[in-house]
């Protein structure tokens, strides 16, 4: 493996992660059931295609330093995929039970989801580029994304409360911000480690 080919392999990850959001966020819209099940093979897809790579770098006993690279990145691409996962079942869960949630929740998921779609590419420039105030300006990107979903959520505790959102709505809706902030962490942490 080379320097071009682990810049492509972690530049496609996040390159469909970023489509994944986006198609995500225009499900949660829309309720289009047939493009959330795309969404969901693109996103696996790139990750299946990263496997052999992956693979193959673990079982060298002598590891080049790209190897080295790659086994650092792995924890946090590995999390990265889980939270991914995690928004995509919690965006399935609303699409497929037709759970309504509020135009108010929609903003804010809509919201989040917009800035981790920036955040990815800005996160795949960072890697890519390894500019010191780019990755400060995309490490604290991800910090501010993951403070706006914690005062999304209690704002949505509070319309919890006064019986705006339902008990149901609301499980889909912490479900999904958790998943979000966990996303907007394990970029960061990328970032961090260009």
């Amino acid at each position: 493996m080379n320097e071009k080919a682990l810049e492509a392999l972690v530049g496609e990850i996040l390159r469909s992660l970023g489509q994944t959001i986006e198609d995500l966020k225009s499900c949660l819209f829309s309720g289009n059931k047939r493009q959330m099940n795309e969404a969901k093979k693109t996103f696996a897809s790139s990750l299946r295609s990263s496997l052999p790579l992956f693979e193959e770098a673990m079982r060298r006993k002598d590891k080049s330093p790209l190897d080295s690279k790659l086994m650092t990145l792995l924890p946090s691409l590995q999390r990265l995929g889980l939270a991914v996962e995690d928004v995509i079942a919690g965006v399935q869960a609303a699409v497929e039970t037709g759970v309504c949630l509020t135009d108010r929740a929609l903003g804010e998921i809509s919201e989040i989801m917009a800035l981790l779609a920036d955040l990815a590419r800005d996160t795949n420039d960072v890697l890519a580029t390894k500019n010191v105030r780019f990755r400060a300006y995309a490490v604290s990107s991800a910090l501010r994304i993951r403070e706006r979903s914690v005062e999304s959520t209690l704002e949505h505790e509070k319309r919890l409360i006064s019986g705006t959102c339902s008990p149901r709505a609301s499980f889909v809706y912490l479900h999904v911000m958790d998943a979000l902030k966990r996303v907007a962490q394990e970029l960061g942490s990328l970032c961090e480690q260009a």
